[in-house]
Parts: C-alpha cells; sequence; structure tokens
C-alpha cells in the first residue's frame, strides 16, 4: 500500500478524516478515501468510510499531499 497521511475535516457538521497515499515510487500523496466520526458523548460510537476519491473536490480537499 505504501504510507498514509491524514487531514482533519467535516462532513454535515461531524468530525471527519481525509486519507491520502503515497505507493512506493510517488512522489505525492493522492486521495484514497475519507471517513466521517459520528460522536456521542465524547466517544466514537461508529465511522462510515468512502473509498471514492472523487468526492474530495467536494469538500475543498487538494487533489495531492507533498511527501515530506
Amino acid at each position: 500500500m505504501g504510507r498514509l497521511r491524514g487531514l482533519p475535516t467535516a462532513a454535515d457538521g461531524q468530525l471527519a478524516a481525509a486519507g491520502y497515499a503515497r505507493r512506493p515510487g510517488d512522489v505525492e500523496y493522492h486521495p484514497y478515501a475519507g471517513s466521517v466520526l459520528d460522536v456521542q458523548d465524547g466517544r466514537v460510537q461508529e465511522i462510515v468510510a468512502f473509498h471514492d476519491p472523487a468526492l474530495f473536490p467536494a469538500f475543498g480537499l487538494p487533489a495531492t499531499l507533498p511527501a515530506r
């Protein structure tokens, strides 16, 4: 799979994270999946994952992330 990075974001007023992957040989991280967290009373109750990188622009997320 390679290396992963995440960015915090929000979806429908809920906490969310955008996941990016950098496969061996890549020079940038590319969109991989997003996760929306259902938090109640300070605890994560549910995580819904979306494995559709085409959704990233709708959340104003960058198309790629630089390798550090």
